[in-house]
């Protein structure tokens, strides 16, 4: 039985009769709607509340306006068997409990309540749609009281008319939907009675755009309806007009002292919210899948690399320099910021925390830093995507907040281990939570916080990040021992903004004090310049410059080794910070076999791809040495290239941990990067001088985190082309 044929009512009426699903009575006490509902097929049969017609009923919905229910309830008590589920559609539930305790003196065990979270500007039975509830979310609130099996059944029905159904406490769902719902209804009503009430009036309602009409839509529901919910979830909605109305008084504040820092601020954070909203909506309604449509990449051999370049800033370094800044006291510039691929998720992790980020060009970012303790919580659980550098960046960060928060990831981050990263929150007092041992999702409360003292067991620059990273956050100084010596671009960027390192034998001693904001140009990319120094190595005529490189030791130790082998490189000279900054020039060499020992082999891990691609063009024999001691993501990349190379024509021998590569032409052919932007990247390196055109597949990743390299290619006069 339906007892009110409104849009809900006789929407939900629909659903079920036209799925096979029930038998449907209908109630209402306008005799017209009661007619409407019979003849357009809504209902079966038209009812009344007496002993014949509720002895029967299954299931009860009351979809009557929430003032009316006491006196529906109260016509019900006396017929009623305990055995039927009796359910709600009302947008309040506590005055719906507090109606029904009044009639009966306590709560029914059959009494349910419910609310699809559904509707339309429309009234009347006329207005029914089955379709409505597809998609949606069905709230159920149950009570401790409730009948399980009736509750199951209530669950049921939601689902087979195509709802999401939830479970929520009375009290929490009166809260969240004065604020999801109740409060822009309230907004919309009001704003356009204002206005039709103002001296403008008639010029304002003629010129109104699309996001007036949009803004004002819902002014056009059933007042009676509304005008009851407000009455009923008075408390909840005063709560949360109060809210708003303090936050509006701080815009007209901002506004007054054209405060634009402060109302960026509010736009950035309610546009992180609302696309967080829309990513939720389109999960419902369409799924998560999206399309990817595979590129790749051809090489036509004899290039030759020609000119003078200056790269965007390193990626790494960006993640890193975003990081630091937002954690800072003031406004720092940061220029020649690669904003590329997964730059993008670490910028929206901390716009959703209540960092102001400016994109005042396409490399040019402006960051209005909230202190080291200065983030707000999120509304919810941060997602890192696939991007270890943004993961291995927050999590030491958010350990030292005041706000607990759940942590995410997508794809393979989902199941690797995390083991290193949370060894360093929990030396911070950190508590981390995880279904499975070290790996994400995972819930991060923050502890007290404890003097930080952390050797590191691996020389991941992410790692070494992320311990300095948290030693801000230690009460007293913290010790930080890495894994490999010498001097790191991470302790570099923190010195720029004020933070207080001391280097020494025993390792890295960081001084408490706060981050100052400051103004940052970002060197190149370290790997597109290794990779653009080997192609000018192994194209004869080739003459490079790469004008603003910034070289860390792993760099320096990089460049040598190739120089030690026969490559024409030159080195800047070393800077005040430590870094060589300045120009690299490279040209057409003969490069000598080698052998990379073990301990070379992890140094140089991230390079591995390129310098299988250098031992290829050598002459000779080379050795790599102590690859199945490397972590396994680097081996990957390794066996990766083996494929590459034997696929090419040339002769390669894998024992033992230990490759084996004979120097020679590569034939050319199709190759694929599985994905991976510096595997592709060795793979075009590979197919630049071959007998023939190469082809590189899945490039997408490649194409995202380099996104200057067509242009790059085309400045310099290296022929590739993107393909489908």
């Amino acid at each position: 039985m339906i007892i009110g044929l409104g849009m809900i009512g006789g929407s939900f009426a629909k659903a079920l009769k036209e799925r096979g699903l029930a038998t449907l009575y209908g109630v209402d006490r306008r005799e017209g709607e009661l007619a409407l509902g019979v003849s357009t097929g809504v209902i079966d049969y038209p009812a009344q509340l007496n002993a014949d017609y509720l002895s029967k009923m299954d299931v009860i919905v009351l979809a009557t306006p929430v003032r009316a229910m006491e006196s529906v309830v109260a016509d019900l008590k006396p017929f009623l068997s305990e055995k039927t589920l009796v359910t709600d559609v009302g947008s309040t539930k506590g005055s719906v409990v507090e109606a029904v305790r009044r009639v009966y003196g306590f709560m029914p065990s059959n009494f349910i309540p419910g609310h699809p979270i559904a509707g339309a500007e429309k009234s009347g039975v006329l207005a029914s749609n089955s379709s409505l509830f597809e998609k949606h979310m069905a709230i159920v609130t149950p009570l401790p009281d409730s009948n399980p099996v009736l509750l199951d059944k209530l669950h049921r029905l939601w689902r087979a008319v195509g709802s999401d159904v939830v479970s929520m406490d009375v009290e929490h769902h009166d809260h969240v939907l004065a604020s999801s719902s109740h409060l822009p209804h309230l907004l919309a009503y009001t704003l356009v009675d204002a206005l039709a009430n103002g001296e403008r009036s008639q010029d304002i309602f003629k010129f109104a755009a699309g996001g007036f009409r949009d803004f004002t839509r819902i002014a056009s529901s059933d007042p009676v309806m509304w005008r009851d919910v407000f009455m009923a979830n008075k408390d909840a909605t005063l709560a949360t007009l109060d809210h708003f109305t303090d936050r509006l008084a701080d815009m007209r504040h901002a506004i007054e002292q054209g405060d634009g820092a402060s109302m960026f601020g509010v736009f950035t954070r309610a546009k992180s919210a609302r696309d967080h909203f829309l990513r939720l909506l389109e999960q419902r309604t369409l799924g998560s899948i999206k399309e990817v449509r595979p590129v790749s990449i051809a090489v036509l051999p004899a290039s030759v690399i020609k000119g003078q370049i200056s790269l965007l800033g390193d990626k790494s370094l960006s993640h890193k320099v975003i990081t630091i800044a937002a954690l800072s006291e003031g406004v720092s510039d940061l220029r020649n910021i690669d904003l590329a691929g997964d730059v993008k998720i670490t910028i929206q992790a901390f716009r959703d925390m209540g960092v102001v980020i400016e994109e005042a060009a396409n490399d040019h970012l402006r960051v209005h830093g909230v202190g080291l303790r200065g983030l707000k919580a999120p509304i919810a659980p941060i997602n890192v995507h696939q991007s270890r550098e943004t993961l291995y960046l927050l999590l030491p960060v958010l350990a030292g907040q005041s706000f607990p928060v759940s942590v995410t990831a997508e794809g393979e981050l989902l199941n690797q281990s995390m083991k290193d990263v949370f060894s360093v929150v929990r030396q911070m007092g950190g508590k981390v939570e995880s279904a499975v041992e070290d790996c994400l999702p995972v819930y991060l409360e923050p502890g007290d916080a404890l003097n930080l003292s952390v050797t590191l067991q691996a020389g991941s620059e992410r790692l070494r990040m992320a311990a300095l990273l948290a030693s801000l956050y230690s009460p007293e100084k913290s010790q930080v021992v890495p894994f490999l010596s010498g001097l790191s671009h991470c302790e570099v960027l923190l010195r720029q903004f004020k933070m207080s390192i001391e280097s020494s034998e025993a390792g890295l001693t960081i001084l408490p004090s706060p981050l100052t904001a400051t103004n940052v140009v970002l060197t190149g990319d370290e790997y597109e310049m290794a990779w653009l120094v080997l192609l000018a190595n192994i194209l004869p005529g080739s003459e490079l410059i790469i004008e603003n490189v910034g070289l860390d030791s792993v760099s320096v130790a990089l460049l040598m080794f190739m120089a030690s082998i026969g490559a024409d490189v030159s080195l800047p000279q070393q800077s005040a910070s430590g870094l060589y900054e300045g120009s690299v020039s490279a040209g057409f060499a003969e490069l000598h076999a080698f052998t990379l020992s073990a301990e070379q082999s992890y140094q140089f891990r991230d390079e591995l791809p390129l310098l299988c691609v250098a031992a290829a063009y050598a002459t000779g024999q080379s050795c790599i040495k102590g690859i199945n001691a490397l972590p396994y993501y680097y081996e990957d990349r390794v066996l990766g290239l083996i494929d590459a190379l034997e696929h090419m024509g040339l002769s390669v021998t894998y024992e033992k941990g230990d490759l084996f590569v004979q120097g020679g032409l590569p034939q050319g052919g199709e190759l694929d990067s599985a994905g991976d932007d510096k595997v592709a990247l060795a793979m075009i390196a590979l197919g630049a001088r071959s007998h023939a055109l190469t082809k590189v597949h899945d490039c997408q990743k490649l194409l995202e985190e380099f996104n200057e390299l067509e242009g790059v290619a085309r400045q310099l006069g290296f022929h590739c082309t993107v393909t489908q």
